[in-house]
Protein backbone atom coordinates (compact mmCIF):
# COMPACT_ATOMS: atom_id res chain seq x y z
CA UNK A 1 0.00 0.00 0.00
CA UNK A 2 1.25 3.55 -0.68
CA UNK A 3 1.88 6.03 1.38
CA UNK A 4 -1.07 7.84 0.10
CA UNK A 5 -3.68 5.25 -0.09
CA UNK A 6 -2.10 4.27 3.59
CA UNK A 7 -3.35 8.11 4.37
CA UNK A 8 -6.37 8.21 3.28
CA UNK A 9 -7.27 5.00 5.08
CA UNK A 10 -6.05 6.51 7.74
CA UNK A 11 -8.42 9.76 7.70
CA UNK A 12 -11.39 7.72 6.36
CA UNK A 13 -11.12 6.07 9.43
CA UNK A 14 -10.64 8.65 11.54
CA UNK A 15 -14.32 10.38 9.92
CA UNK A 16 -16.01 6.74 10.60
CA UNK A 17 -14.45 6.38 13.80
CA UNK A 18 -15.76 10.62 14.87
CA UNK A 19 -18.98 9.86 12.73
CA UNK A 20 -19.88 6.62 15.14
CA UNK A 21 -18.76 8.73 18.32
CA UNK A 22 -21.04 11.36 17.98
CA UNK A 23 -23.45 9.32 17.32
CA UNK A 24 -23.00 7.33 21.12
CA UNK A 25 -22.14 10.42 22.77
CA UNK A 26 -24.82 12.14 24.27
CA UNK A 27 -25.02 14.80 27.48
CA UNK A 28 -25.18 11.40 29.82
CA UNK A 29 -21.99 10.01 28.03
CA UNK A 30 -18.57 10.52 28.97
CA UNK A 31 -15.32 9.88 27.31
CA UNK A 32 -12.17 8.16 28.55
CA UNK A 33 -9.04 8.75 25.78
CA UNK A 34 -6.30 6.26 26.29
CA UNK A 35 -2.98 7.69 25.04
CA UNK A 36 0.01 5.32 25.20
CA UNK A 37 2.32 7.14 22.76
CA UNK A 38 4.07 10.83 22.87
CA UNK A 39 4.72 9.76 18.54
CA UNK A 40 3.77 13.28 17.45
CA UNK A 41 1.08 12.86 15.01
CA UNK A 42 -0.64 9.96 17.00
CA UNK A 43 -0.55 12.21 20.00
CA UNK A 44 -1.71 15.20 18.30
CA UNK A 45 -5.21 13.05 17.36
CA UNK A 46 -5.28 12.45 20.08
CA UNK A 47 -5.36 15.71 22.17
CA UNK A 48 -7.39 17.54 18.78
CA UNK A 49 -10.08 14.90 19.17
CA UNK A 50 -10.59 14.72 22.94
CA UNK A 51 -10.38 18.45 22.68
CA UNK A 52 -12.93 18.99 19.88
CA UNK A 53 -15.65 16.15 21.52
CA UNK A 54 -14.96 18.05 24.81
CA UNK A 55 -16.20 21.86 22.87
CA UNK A 56 -18.81 20.64 20.62
CA UNK A 57 -20.58 17.43 22.82
CA UNK A 58 -19.81 19.19 26.20
CA UNK A 59 -19.22 15.97 28.17
CA UNK A 60 -16.63 14.96 30.23
CA UNK A 61 -13.41 13.87 28.38
CA UNK A 62 -11.07 12.58 30.48
CA UNK A 63 -7.12 11.89 28.54
CA UNK A 64 -5.47 9.32 30.19
CA UNK A 65 -1.50 9.12 29.33
CA UNK A 66 0.45 6.10 29.66
CA UNK A 67 3.51 3.98 28.93
CA UNK A 68 5.64 7.02 26.28
CA UNK A 69 2.48 8.66 26.16
CA UNK A 70 3.92 10.08 30.11
CA UNK A 71 6.42 12.05 28.16
CA UNK A 72 3.79 14.28 26.65
CA UNK A 73 3.33 15.82 30.19
CA UNK A 74 6.85 16.37 31.12
CA UNK A 75 7.50 19.73 31.25
CA UNK A 76 11.15 19.04 30.99
CA UNK A 77 11.22 17.73 27.38
CA UNK A 78 11.29 19.98 24.57
CA UNK A 79 8.10 20.05 23.02
CA UNK A 80 7.74 19.25 19.64
CA UNK A 81 5.75 21.83 16.85
CA UNK A 82 3.31 19.52 15.30
CA UNK A 83 2.35 20.86 11.20
CA UNK A 84 -0.32 22.72 12.74
CA UNK A 85 2.08 24.83 14.24
CA UNK A 86 1.14 23.86 17.87
CA UNK A 87 3.51 21.76 20.48
CA UNK A 88 2.14 19.06 22.22
CA UNK A 89 1.99 20.68 25.56
CA UNK A 90 0.12 23.85 24.01
CA UNK A 91 -2.60 21.27 22.45
CA UNK A 92 -2.71 19.60 25.92
CA UNK A 93 -3.37 22.95 27.31
CA UNK A 94 -6.11 24.16 25.41
CA UNK A 95 -7.75 20.43 25.86
CA UNK A 96 -7.05 21.19 30.12
CA UNK A 97 -8.45 25.13 29.41
CA UNK A 98 -11.76 23.83 26.74
CA UNK A 99 -12.58 21.36 30.86
CA UNK A 100 -10.59 18.14 29.61
CA UNK A 101 -8.82 16.20 32.55
CA UNK A 102 -5.46 14.99 32.31
CA UNK A 103 -4.04 12.11 34.24
CA UNK A 104 -0.72 10.58 33.93
CA UNK A 105 -0.07 6.93 35.22
CA UNK A 106 2.21 6.91 38.12
CA UNK A 107 3.52 3.65 37.40
CA UNK A 108 4.62 4.81 33.95
CA UNK A 109 5.77 8.20 35.17
CA UNK A 110 8.24 6.35 37.11
CA UNK A 111 9.11 3.43 34.82
CA UNK A 112 8.96 5.50 31.36
CA UNK A 113 9.00 8.52 32.31
CA UNK A 114 11.72 8.94 34.87
CA UNK A 115 9.48 11.52 36.43
CA UNK A 116 7.77 12.90 39.80
CA UNK A 117 4.90 14.94 40.07
CA UNK A 118 6.95 18.00 40.43
CA UNK A 119 7.80 17.17 36.53
CA UNK A 120 4.00 17.40 35.50
CA UNK A 121 2.94 19.95 33.10
CA UNK A 122 0.29 22.39 35.27
CA UNK A 123 -3.43 20.85 35.30
CA UNK A 124 -2.10 17.52 34.86
CA UNK A 125 -2.89 14.83 37.46
CA UNK A 126 -1.32 11.71 38.95
CA UNK A 127 -3.45 9.01 38.22
CA UNK A 128 -4.76 6.31 41.41
CA UNK A 129 -7.56 4.64 41.93
CA UNK A 130 -9.75 6.96 43.64
CA UNK A 131 -8.84 9.43 40.16
CA UNK A 132 -8.90 6.79 37.16
CA UNK A 133 -11.45 4.37 37.78
CA UNK A 134 -14.24 7.21 38.29
CA UNK A 135 -13.76 8.16 34.72
CA UNK A 136 -12.45 4.76 33.00
CA UNK A 137 -15.49 3.13 35.08
CA UNK A 138 -18.19 5.53 35.10
CA UNK A 139 -21.99 4.64 33.09
CA UNK A 140 -21.68 5.27 29.59
CA UNK A 141 -18.15 6.13 28.94
CA UNK A 142 -16.80 5.41 25.41
CA UNK A 143 -13.19 4.16 25.58
CA UNK A 144 -10.91 5.15 22.91
CA UNK A 145 -7.06 4.32 22.45
CA UNK A 146 -4.22 5.89 20.41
Amino acid sequence: MTFRNTTFAFFVTIALLFAATNEVLDSDSSLFVNLTSDDLDRAAMAINFSTRVRQEKKIPVTLFLNVEGVRIADKRIPAKTHANGKSLKQMLDAFMQAGGKVIVCPMCMKNVGGMTRADLVPGAVVGASDVTWPALFADDTTVLSY
